[in-house]
């Protein structure tokens, strides 16, 4: 619309969008250096590429994870594990029992999509 010779835009406003255009361009440049970045670096280590391979964990979760997790030895279970992440198990109760489901891991990383 702008690129339009007929448009009836103020110059100014013209000049403003084309600088919030330009800027958007440089943003996404970066945002797609450091992804390309950091799918690098994911790739080179084991337990980088290890978590990647569960459903929903792409290279900025799994560098998460393997930076800031303590050693997985420390942990008795997966069910350990998860609790360190905030996970709860899914409940199943009634009737004043409680019945605890599986954790889902996936579902604490799908807040953010994994990187491709």
């Amino acid at each position: 619309m702008m690129e339009n010779a007929g448009c009836d835009l103020p110059t100014l406003v013209i000049a403003e969008c084309q600088d919030l255009l330009a800027q958007i361009a440089e943003k996404t440049a970066r945002v797609e250096a450091k992804t390309k970045a950091l799918k690098a670096l994911a790739a080179k280590t084991d337990t980088a590429r290890r978590l990647q391979t569960m459903p929903g964990i792409g290279p900025l979760t799994a560098l998460a994870v393997e930076a800031f997790a303590p050693d997985i030895e420390q942990f008795k279970s997966g069910r350990d594990f998860a609790a360190w992440l905030g996970l709860v198990p899914r409940q199943h109760s009634t009737g004043g029992k409680a019945r605890l489901g599986r954790i889902a891991l996936q579902r604490l990383f799908v807040l953010g999509p994994p990187l491709t």
